[in-house]
């Protein structure tokens, strides 16, 4: 049944799900219920699995057909592994069609992936093919930077499993968060550290409302619409099916309750934007008078930080308990984003001048350097609303990747109570004690806040008697590194709210008074790449007849190598597509495709060079007033940091760029860093990359042509290299900082 608002008054206050606003639309989930930790979900997940009989949608961030969903094997004669679970599913049920929607990611998780193309995937094209009912699209169709990031599987149109957890390796986990548990491992049988998350699980229209939504990415990716997803509605009474997916060892949180479906959906491609989950966020910040609590990977949204901030500044208003990782990944993530989160952590303390914000993150005893990941993207406001999904509190789950969020609004006592049983039942999970005690301190102390504060006491007294417990809510400390606070620009290049565009980079590198300036420079220059693309894309793979055999094109590709106008073209063409922030990398790969890899090596890296000058040059005489007055004192301290250790700086910087190429190039010449540095820098931190990307794409040209182990050889080298320039990247990081 659709809804037109939803309401609840908490402390006289009036929040209301307004579709169209805050929410995309409003349904009725018959039962609800949430998992907590990968144990349960991936266990629950299994059990709707097996009673799937028409359909089966998965949009995922990330997914892993050999992740175990139960451990250990409970010996019912079905795998464990998703991909063969699925796999048999089909061989079993005629009926059955299986819809999976990924995001076609960055190369920066190239590592971290499963291979796709190389048959170890149940559902990549290998040598057997792929199974006719599963249906399999690696969602590319969003703006650059942007990623599908909803994680939704709906059943049968039936039930629908929404929330911050893939199907992937790394994310299973017990309640319990141990140190050491045998079960917590990968695919690969290696061992990774505690990891936390939530799912919702809804049926009824709210499970059939996901599904629609899921229908949508799926044609937006470039499926035809699932006619599995297609019908009005889902089965009702006697007409429902006698397998009912809900998994029986979830028992329901509640029933007959009114969700909310929020969504981030960027502007791209004829779609408009939708910003449903920021302003969700929003008006459950600004309506909550006693407590917010959130659990949250990120904290890096500047308007989510500054609404915090404004809670702060009233009088009146509520405590807001914020629990998030300590670290929210690897090194390159500790010098950007968790940077970010310091920065504007220090604003809000500043501005808690009534003591009402608590900053945690869970402690683990026994995990040395680890920590406990907190993956789950949880918000609770004054025990009455509740919302749960896939957004983070960063720039880009507002406005550039792909989100959807579930939020309850209580509209009874019974509701508000199972809201606030559920946050005690985190609270209590956090720091190794019964719900109970929870609510028993809460009731003592009058607050959530000052439950926590009696039970850190008593590790305290813990620690001297040497009993501390296993898990405990530790205070988050401003640990600001001051060399890379210099170094990273403005958030909104590494944590964008909005797609990249001509007037974001010059608002942020040149400032608002020279974007005219910028936007006709830019535009520009992504004009020449289009041409340059088509041109290229002419030539190398649409031409007809003998143009297709590749001894032609390879004699094409010397010909114009061979030329005296081939290198210059091509070097002014990389120029201007670089100034057009058009990523380096690809310019490079695209430079050794014309080109034989080793000269073509040597055009991409001299074209690098003078790409880096130009935007050097644009930056030094174009934006630096605009920079100097965004950035202000800072700017003085980052010259001179880098005047002391410029080639060192710049190297670096090239290895392990906090921005894109040609934002660094804007940035270093409006700060007027030492051009000689600045050249040399370029050059050692440039040749290293484009060394071993012609070692891979002459591996890849020449597989193309005959597979042998020459060419194979290459592929390893270059991928090897590639790995080792993360590695020399983080020494140098040390040796910088």
């Amino acid at each position: 049944m659709r809804h037109q608002t939803t309401e609840s008054r908490a402390s006289g206050e009036t929040f209301a799900l307004q579709p169209g606003r805050n929410c995309w639309r409003i349904e009725t989930a018959r039962r609800l219920g949430i998992c907590v930790d990968g144990e349960c979900y991936f266990a629950m997940l299994r059990a709707s699995l097996l009673a799937a009989r028409r359909s089966i949608a998965i949009a995922a961030w990330d997914i892993h057909s050999r992740v175990e969903l139960v451990r250990p094997d409970p010996r019912d004669g079905w795998p464990t592994a998703l991909g063969d679970l699925l796999m048999r599913l089909l061989e079993t049920r005629p009926e059955l069609e299986v819809f999976i929607l990924l995001w076609d990611y960055a190369p920066i998780y190239l590592l971290e992936r499963e291979p796709l193309f190389f048959g170890e995937a149940p559902w990549s094209k290998d040598a057997n093919g792929r199974h006719p009912r599963l249906h399999f699209i690696k969602d590319g169709h969003h703006p650059l930077m942007a990623s599908q990031h909803q994680k939704l599987v709906v059943i049968d149109r039936t039930i629908a499993y929404c929330g911050g957890s893939d199907i992937s390796k790394w994310r299973w986990d017990t309640n319990a968060h141990r140190a050491e548990e045998p079960r917590r491992r990968d695919p690969d049988g290696d061992p990774y550290p505690p990891y936390h998350d939530l799912q919702m699980l809804v049926d009824g229209d709210a499970a059939v409302a996901l599904a629609e939504l899921f229908a949508y990415r799926w044609q937006r990716a470039g499926g035809a619409r699932p006619s599995e997803l297609r019908q009005a509605g889902a089965p009702a009474g006697d007409q429902r099916r006698a397998t009912d997916p809900w998994p029986a060892g979830m028992d329901p949180m509640l029933r007959d309750v009114p969700i909310g479906i929020a969504r981030t959906l960027p502007r791209f491609d004829g779609q408009p934007e939708v910003r449903e989950s920021e302003q969700l966020y929003l008006d459950m910040i600004g309506c909550a008078q006693e407590l917010l609590y959130i659990e949250n990977q990120y904290l890096t949204s500047r308007r989510i930080a500054e609404a915090l901030r404004q809670s702060l500044e009233r009088p009146q208003g509520p405590e807001i308990i914020l629990i998030v990782p300590r670290e929210t990944g690897h090194w390159l993530e500790q010098h950007t984003m968790d940077l970010i989160r310091t920065r504007l952590l220090k604003d809000l303390r500043q501005a808690d001048r009534h003591q009402r914000l608590q900053v945690f993150y869970p402690a683990v005893a026994g995990l040395g350097d680890a920590s406990l990941m907190v993956h789950a993207k949880l918000m609770i406001a004054d025990d009455r609303i509740l919302r749960l999904g896939s957004s983070n509190l960063s720039n880009r789950s507002m406005g550039l990747d792909s989100e959807c969020d579930l939020c309850l609004v209580a509209d009874s006592d019974a509701v508000g109570a199972a809201i606030r049983r559920l946050r005690q039942r985190l609270m209590a999970m956090f720091q190794a004690v019964e719900p109970h005690t929870i609510a028993s301190l809460e009731a003592e102390t009058g607050t959530a806040g000052r439950a926590i504060a009696q039970l850190r006491e008593r590790v305290a007294n813990a620690d001297v008697a040497g009993t501390r417990p296993e898990r405990s809510l530790e205070p988050l400390a401003d640990e600001l590194d001051p060399e890379w606070d210099r170094q990273l620009p403005d958030e909104r290049l590494i944590d964008p709210d909005r797609p990249l565009s001509a007037d974001l980079l010059s608002e942020v590198v040149v400032g608002k008074e020279h974007k005219p300036h910028a936007r006709w420079r830019t535009y520009i220059g992504i004009g020449t790449l289009l041409l340059f693309v088509v041109l290229a894309a002419i030539w190398r793979w649409t031409a007809v007849g003998d143009w297709l055999q590749p001894e032609v094109m390879a004699e094409s590709a010397r010909a114009l190598s061979d030329s005296l106008w081939g290198v210059p073209v091509a070097t002014a063409l990389f120029v201007l597509a670089s100034l057009a922030a058009i990523p380096v990398t690809l310019l490079i790969l695209v430079t050794m495709l014309v080109f034989e890899p080793v000269s073509g090596a040597l055009v991409a890296l001299g074209s690098s060079i003078l790409s880096a000058i130009a935007g050097y040059g644009i930056g030094r005489y174009t934006g630096a007033r605009a920079v100097e007055a965004s950035l202000g004192g800072r700017l003085a301290d980052l010259r001179r940091r880098l005047t002391h250790r410029g080639i060192l700086a710049v190297t670096t910087l090239r290895i392990v760029p906090v921005a894109p190429f040609a934002v660094l190039n804007l940035i270093a010449g409006a700060m007027r860093v030492r051009f000689r540095d600045y050249v040399i820098g370029t050059a050692l931190g440039m040749a290293p990359g484009v060394i071993a990307m012609a070692a891979f794409a002459e591996g890849v040209l020449t597989l193309f042509g005959r597979a042998d182990m020459r060419s194979l050889a290459l592929i390893v080298a270059g991928v090897l290299s590639l790995i080792g320039l993360v590695w020399l990247g983080r020494w140098l990081v040390r040796a910088n900082g």
